[in-house]
């Protein structure tokens, strides 16, 4: 599979077929988390579900906070049943699938016949379906493409990242404009349709590319050594896993809490435009996109020279800016005294959370596959996709607990918290330094 005849940018073709995927997936959950929200609070009138703003916080973190837990069964079923080949391909069908119930949820025949309610949590529990089908499995079935020692999988992984954030740039103003303007079963369908195009092309390329099943080795008797865990390095990933599941919370509030604050509190007229909701949500892959190879550069020099473990290094640079971001929209908040505020510091707040975002994940996945032994990998890999989950589930409860506090008291609270576990993580350095020297 590495041989001169499969290359795309000296890759394995492959990997452009992977990261084409990859991109309509994107497009498909950006197009369901800028929706979703917005359709479930909005006026039955202009076919939303009218659902109060708690609930609706609530059940969008425990349906994202679940989309990034199910990946560790996801991984355990292709793992054992079906390979990372077949389990991408339920995956695909499963998202496309989920979009289309949501469609349906949104439609006149579905509120006439008083269905949407069980159309919208048919939709929900099907994404979570296909999510853990698919978002542990794709990068497997890439890492197939590789040999071991193939020094071109760091690059091939970096074009799979590049197919996440252009879709996810893409979504806003595909799906997320058509469902704002045209109609919330308009916006829903084109993600599923999306998805399909994504799994036709994947499934017409991907001929004789990758295993339909690998049986996997028995394992030994007595499971995974109890010696591994003392392992410093596994020791250390623990560490970072506790520290960005609290960071995780102020970073998974894009669909929810901050799509809302858009819709209710920001001034969206520009020169006579009325912007959409979710295109604010593009701003994110925006900046990843633009400013990655920056950061990327940034770390890799102060790598060389860094005193304190580089890793807890940027979780607390990441953790800073995170705290950061809130504050300023604490400031924004109240001095608006009620007014709609300028978009200007919307852009702002996703400059700062973004450029923290690019501190913790990413790099935090480059640590495991460096640090973590060949016998938990994947155990590791998927917990750290779970922080993620963890955020998304608190950042929805606590945006629906506090969802009729003002809105600076919930931006309040994620800057407390990030505060307090940014100082406990700068304290705690030196003693994890020395303990895992």
């Amino acid at each position: 599979m590495t041989g001169t005849a499969t290359k795309f940018f000296d890759q394995p073709r492959g990997v452009m077929l992977i990261a084409a995927t990859e991109f309509w997936e994107r497009f498909s959950y950006y197009g369901f988390i800028g929706l979703v929200t917005l359709f479930m609070a909005a006026d039955p009138a202009s076919g939303g579900l009218g659902m109060e703003k708690g609930l609706t916080l609530k059940l969008f973190g425990i349906t994202v906070g679940m989309m990034f837990m199910a990946p560790l069964l996801g991984g355990w079923i292709a793992d054992r049943l079906t390979g990372p080949y077949r389990a991408v391909v339920i995956g695909c069908l499963g998202l496309a699938g989920a979009n289309f119930f949501l469609a349906a949820a949104g439609t006149a025949a579905a509120h006439d016949a008083g269905l949407q309610f069980l159309l919208l949590y048919c939709g929900l529990g099907v994404m979570i379906i296909g999510a853990g089908m698919f978002k542990s499995n794709a990068g497997a079935l890439l890492g197939q493409l590789f040999a071991p020692d193939d020094n071109r999988r760091k690059h091939g992984f970096m074009l799979f990242y590049m197919g996440i954030n252009l879709g996810a740039f893409a979504a806003p103003y595909g799906a997320g404009t058509l469902g704002e303007r045209a109609g919330w079963a308009y916006g829903f369908l084109a993600a599923g349709i999306g998805m399909m195009i994504g799994l036709a092309v994947f499934l017409w390329f991907s001929k004789g590319r990758f295993p339909r099943f690998v049986k996997p080795l028995p394992k030994p008797v007595g499971g995974i050594e109890a010696s591994v865990w003392r392992d410093p390095g596994v020791r250390l990933i623990l560490i970072m896993a506790l520290f960005a599941s609290i960071y995780m919370i102020g970073q998974q509030t894009y669909g929810g809490v901050m799509n809302l604050y858009v819709r209710d509190r920001v001034d969206k007229s520009l020169l006579g435009f009325d912007i959409p909701t979710t295109w604010f949500l593009s701003l994110n892959p925006l900046i990843i996109i633009l400013g990655g190879p920056f950061m990327s550069k940034f770390w890799a020099r102060h790598d060389l020279t860094a005193r304190r473990l580089p890793i807890i290094t940027k979780i607390l640079t990441g953790t800073v800016l995170m705290v950061l971001s809130y504050v300023l929209m604490v400031a924004v908040d109240l001095n608006s005294a009620g007014a709609p505020v300028a978009p200007i510091w919307i852009v702002a707040f996703y400059v700062i959370i973004t450029l923290a975002e690019l501190c913790v994940f990413p790099v935090g996945l480059a640590e495991i596959s460096q640090r973590a032994p060949p016998q938990v990998i994947g155990l590791l890999m998927g917990l750290w996709v779970f922080t993620m989950g963890f955020g998304s589930l608190c950042a929805g409860w606590l945006g629906g607990t506090l969802a009729d506090s003002p809105s600076w008291w919930i931006f309040w609270v994620l800057a407390c918290g990030g505060t307090l576990s940014a100082a406990a993580l700068f304290a705690l350095e030196p003693t994890i330094r020395r303990k895992l020297a």
